[in-house]
């Protein structure tokens, strides 16, 4: 079968084609087809006809010939080889003769001059009128009218004509047709007619007919024959329009055949103000005001309020000169000064250095507007930048791509001044930050991700394509007005991904590109550090947008512009910017804590900084010795968070010598002003912290083995005399720690015992004063001191070998117990608090202490401070949740944490960078809350709010209890863990969902649940204690909200407002209640306390045929005045005494 098969080949390929072109004629093989040739067919010209042989005797006529001469190509004097064939000039001179040739005139014999056509007797001539030739072609039909018309045309009269005083006679366009002659004829033959042809004719008409045709004829004959009636001349005006409307027949209608059916006022109010009651016009004049003042009120700053050009604002009666250079050709030329209208408008202008003096303009303002918040116009000058409604980031980010330098120098400084804050001295800010960053785990980042904003995606090839062509559609002119409101709505809520989806980053890394050498770095090098620091703060936004950054392949001539191709020590301030940049380090460290494999690219870099490190900056110029500390802080916080992910950068050796020189100067008494160099030492102490974990366990480190336990040691002695005479501080609580974690690991490295003693000599004199003084109660220690010391005491109680430690271990438990009441005052401050609240547990649970309570809301609230506490939340709640309170079955509703959280969170704890990937855990707005009796009712009663979202639940569907099982448990441990109730409007907000379960709206298809399982015993003995309680205590809609709120994750996420699950809960009773008197309750509950127009239109007037069915007393719901009792009795709730 393959001899059959045709060989397969290139048809685009030249080899394969000559192949079987020889292949063909080598074998000698029949084609497939021939061609044959034939002869032209003979061609016979067609005799023509005797009309075209005479017309083309007519008309032929000699023509001009051209003769063919040959002439010489004229050649082009002035060539231009390198120009394209399409843009040169044709050179007609050269090919004229070849084109044209001679012309020969022909002779001409005799001329005939021109003459009229001569009249036809048989055909009328085309006679002229005004000029204007008659039409040819009118049929004779039309001839003849036009005659008769001409016969009976009235002369036109001398004199005007005059009023008469009888009606003016109609005109009708048939009569101009001539229409009255055919009614005549008709006329006179009937009239001939005989009677019995007109009843023939009559009842022919009849039977032909329709009833309704014979009606219209006879209506019109009526007409017709109606005399005319003479009046008086007189004016009239167009009649005016019925008062009555449509509304007012709608209205009409309803009272005659819907008079029974009550009128719905709210939902027919947009038809018509006359379906408004009082109340709602109230409340609709009340929005509509506040609204109008709020947007008014912006759009009068916006339009109104002028500015000269230090961005100072102008009073309206402020007399300025012209010569001031304030007046231009606004909307009011007449007064001094720019509006931001204008302003915004200017921006825009064609000119450059109008446009550099606007944006200038703009960033004094916005720079002001800052500083300023607390002014009522200023926050609302702030608040037209900051707004989706006037774009102003769009504007600005625009003018970025400005390609003049005096405009683009405007452009980086109003961008900048919108991202940064330009008044503050920048280098104090790092150095005042730096101490926060010098505590137990304050290398990791906390950015606070914006309600409703979302993290950037990592792009893939395709995304950037498509983010290409629409890079280029938006050069050509084509502009996406969605996607401009969606850019402005983002910068409203998040500014800094905004900036990045606006394309900004490409933007900076082509100004700042070192193989481009623009004409920024060259003229403008301020400029440029202030991109560095826009991109440093775009980057504190979170990892999302350090991988962005690191895409955009920004890292390598930020790196050259700021550290390598600068000059090194500062010691002349005649030009800051050849010194190196505070911000591209800083840059480098955000960057870091972003990102593991940016930290990993990083690292081949670090020897650029060594410089920093090794040089004293008290050499450098007094004006940049600040600066000079700060380069030095920044360099070691990199150097921290690189060896947190267990990178050991080559030139930590050659930093021994520097590290123990900065330790040896905060012991000098003699240095009067230390404070940059205490917290220069204690950035030092904690990179020793760090380097102790990773020297105790050389395979956390990479490489492997990098670092050894004495290297870090080697600084024990110089420590221990820093605790012994410095003063309690930030300085003194780095030591602190990094002497608790070097007593963490006695058992592994066995010091000498007088070294174990004389650190525990040393550190518990200098704390006396914090056991047995209430100084740091009353504010006298930070929660991290009280954390550095209980980590400390707790390392020594933990140690093993009894025989050589135990006294001490014996003092460390005593002094853990006598600690319980710091311990327990900080449990609930912060972090830090939380963390000496959890040592202590571990080490002193087994001491017969109450901490339930305690231990559950701090637990509760490390969850929602995300990854890095979950570790510590779960301990939190198996010491708090034991199997006592909570049995098997409902444990999965409370430990839903995940394993691979835990073992981050772990390593974080125990600074084991091996599954760590970053260093930055986006907190979100919406997590955020002070009320911890709230957050943790809404955690004990989560099981019901999983039963509640039964389809969005995992744990609730493996669940193998059933709906009202769940609920009744929950119950029971909500009892056991309160000694007092649970959060008022929480317990409401859960009472609904219980009514609700199985029947929520929205939820998915083919999940069922238990419905209706308030009618369970168990569940209504429950349901009854609980009303009991909740429905004699008063709330408000707004904390009712924020329990709603508070109550899921799920709501937050899906922003589910709580009307609409008002609504539910309504329809739900309607429903399936029958009357149960707990579902009455409660609703009946919600309505006395909501006094709000919608929530109670909707069950008084949609819902009003259940109000006979809710059978409460007054004596079960909170007291009501009898004002409020008659009120509902008029809308049909009576209430029972």
């Amino acid at each position: 079968m393959s001899t059959f098969t045709r060989p397969t080949f290139n048809a685009d390929d030249d080899d394969d084609l000559e192949r079987l072109q020889q292949e063909f004629f080598a074998n000698q093989q029949k084609p497939a087809a021939k061609v044959i040739r034939k002869g032209d067919p003979s061609q016979q010209q067609n005799k023509r006809s005797v009309f075209a042989e005479r017309l083309a005797k007519e008309k032929d006529t000699s023509m001009p010939t051209l003769e063919d001469v040959e002439y010489e190509p004229v050649m082009d004097p002035h060539p231009e080889p390198h120009v394209p064939v399409s843009k040169k000039m044709i050179d007609l001179t050269s090919m004229l003769g070849q084109v044209l040739g001679d012309i020969t005139e022909h002779t001409v014999d005799k001329v005939t001059p021109p003459s009229l056509p001569e009249e036809m007797p048989n055909k009328p001539a085309r006679g002229q009128k005004d000029g204007f030739p008659k039409p040819v072609h009118r049929s004779e039909f039309k001839r003849r009218l036009e005659a008769k018309r001409n016969n009976t045309k009235p002369s036109r009269p001398e004199a005007p004509p005059q009023v008469a005083a009888s009606a003016p006679v109609k005109v009708s366009s048939e009569s101009l047709l001539g229409s009255s002659m055919y009614t005549d004829e008709n006329d006179r033959r009937i009239q001939e007619m005989s009677e019995q042809e007109l009843e023939e004719a009559r009842a022919e008409i009849m039977n032909t007919l329709s009833p309704e045709s014979v009606a219209i004829l006879m209506k019109g004959l009526k007409k017709k024959h109606t005399d005319p009636v003479e009046n008086k001349k007189k004016v009239t005006f167009q009649e005016p329009e019925s008062s009555k409307d449509e509304g007012q027949e709608l209205l009409e209608m309803k009272s005659k055949y819907f008079s029974d059916v009550p009128v719905e006022n709210e939902k027919l109010a947009w038809i018509d103000d006359r379906f408004l009651t009082n109340e709602l016009k109230e409340q609709l004049q009340k929005e509509k005001e506040e609204d109008k003042s709020q947007a008014s009120e912006i759009e009068k700053v916006y339009r109104k309020i002028r500015f000269d050009l230090q961005g100072n604002i102008i009073n309206d009666n402020e007399n300025i000169p012209v010569h001031k250079g304030l007046h231009h050709h606004g909307d009011e030329p007449e007064k001094a000064g720019y509006t931001l209208a204008e302003l915004f408008y200017l921006m825009r202008s064609q000119v450059p250095s109008q446009r550099a003096i606007v944006l200038s303009t703009i960033s004094r303002i916005i720079t002001k507007a800052k500083h300023q918040q607390s002014d009522e116009t200023w926050w609302k000058i702030l608040r037209v930048f900051t707004g989706k409604e006037h774009a102003a980031p769009i504007y600005l980010r625009s003018a970025l791509d400005d390609r003049h330098l005096v405009a683009l120098v405007g452009a980086v400084k109003a961008l900048a001044a919108l991202v940064l804050d330009l008044e503050d001295d920048w280098e104090e800010t790092l150095v005042a930050k730096a101490v926060d960053f010098n505590r137990f785990l304050g290398h990791i980042a906390h950015p606070v991700l914006p309600s409703g904003s979302k993290a950037l995606e990592r792009k893939g090839l395709n995304d950037k394509l498509s983010e290409l062509v629409d890079r280029v559609r938006q050069q050509s002119g084509v502009v996406d007005e969605v996607e401009k409101e969606d850019d402005a709505a983002l910068a409203e809520q998040d500014l800094a991904r905004a900036l990045v989806k606006m394309n900004i980053l490409p933007r900076i890394r082509y100004l700042i590109a070192s193989e481009n050498r623009s004409e920024l770095i060259q003229g403008d090098p301020a400029s440029v550090e202030l991109l560095v620091r826009i991109l440093v703060q775009l980057a504190e936004a979170g990892e999302d947008v350090c991988d962005s950054i690191e895409e955009e392949e920004l890292i390598e001539p930020v790196v050259q512009w700021g550290i390598v191709k600068t000059q090194w020590p500062m010691t002349d301030d005649s030009n800051v910017f050849v010194y190196p940049s505070l911000a591209t380090v800083r840059l480098l460290t955000v960057l870091a804590q972003g990102s593991k494999h940016i930290a990993e690219e990083i690292v081949e870099r670090m020897t650029s900084l060594l410089p920093f490190l090794v040089t004293n900056p008290d050499i450098a110029c007094d004006s940049l010795k600040r600066r000079a500390y700060a380069l030095q802080l920044e360099t070691l916080k990199l150097l921290r968070v690189l060896a947190s992910y267990g990178f050991i950068a080559p030139i930590l050796e050659s930093s021994q010598e520097p590290v123990m020189d900065w330790l040896r100067v905060v012991l000098d008494k003699k240095q009067k002003d230390t404070r940059l160099q205490s917290i220069r030492a204690s950035a030092a102490i904690e990179l020793l912290e760090v380097l102790l974990h990773a020297a105790a366990d050389p395979h956390k480190t990479i490489p492997e083995h990098a670092i050894d336990w004495p290297q870090p040691t080697a600084y024990l002695p110089a420590i221990t005399a820093i605790l012994k005479y410095t003063q309690l501080g930030p300085l003194y609580e780095s030591a602190l720690g990094y002497m608790g974690a070097w007593a963490t690991y006695i058992d592994l490295f066995k010091p000498e015992l007088e070294t174990v003693q004389q650190s525990w000599k040393t550190i518990t004199q200098k704390e006396d004063a914090f056991i047995f003084s209430n100084s740091a109660a009353s504010g006298g220690y930070t929660t991290h001191h009280i954390y550095r010391y209980i980590q400390f005491i707790s390392a020594y109680a933990n140690l093993h070998n009894h025989l050589l430690y135990d006294d001490l271990i014996k003092k460390a438990k005593k002094r853990m117990v006598s600690a319980w009441e710091i311990v327990k005052d900080n449990s609930k401050k912060d972090v830090y608090g939380r963390y000496a609240l959890w040592l202590w547990l571990k080490q002193c649970k087994k001491e017969d202490m109450q901490f339930s309570m305690a231990e559950l809301e701090s637990g509760i609230q490390s969850l929602h401070t995300g990854i890095t506490e979950t570790w510590m939340a779960q301990d939190f709640l198996q010491l708090c949740l034991s199997t006592q309170v909570v049995d098997e079955s409902m444990r999965p509703f409370y430990f839903q944490i995940q394993t691979k959280d835990l073992e981050i969170s772990k390593a974080l704890f125990r600074y084991d960078g091996r599954p760590v990937k970053t260093l930055m855990y986006p907190q979100a707005e919406e997590n955020k809350c002070e009320d911890t009796t709230l957050e943790t009712s809404a955690f004990i009663m989560s099981p019901i709010d999983a039963m509640y979202h039964l389809d969005k639940s995992k744990v609730a569907q493996k669940s193998k209890d059933d709906a009202a099982t769940v609920v009744s448990k929950t119950f029971e441990i909500a009892a056991k863990l309160f000694q007092e109730e649970v959060h008022h409007e929480l317990a409401i907000v859960t009472l609904m969902k219980v009514f609700l379960i199985g029947d929520r709206e929205g939820r998915e298809a083919g999940v069922e649940s238990e419905r209706e399982i308030f009618w369970d015993d168990r569940v209504s003995k429950k349901i009854s204690d609980l009303l009991d309680i909740h429905c004699r205590i008063k709330t408000s809609l707004s904390a009712l909200e924020n329990a709603w709120r508070r109550s899921s994750g799920y709501i937050r996420q899906a922003q589910v407002p709580f009307f609409q699950f008002y609504q539910s809960f309504i329809a739900q009773y309607a429903s399936v209640s029958f009357g149960h008197h707990g579902f009455a309750r409660l609703l009946v509950y919600l309505v006395t306390q909501i006094d709000v127009i919608d929530y109670r239109h909707l069950l008084f007037s949609d819902y009003h045929d259940i109000l006979p069915t809710l059978k409460v007393g007054v004596n079960e719901v909170p007291q009501l005045s009898s004002v409020e009792i008659e009120q509902l009795s008029k809308a049909g709730l009576v209430l029972y005494k």
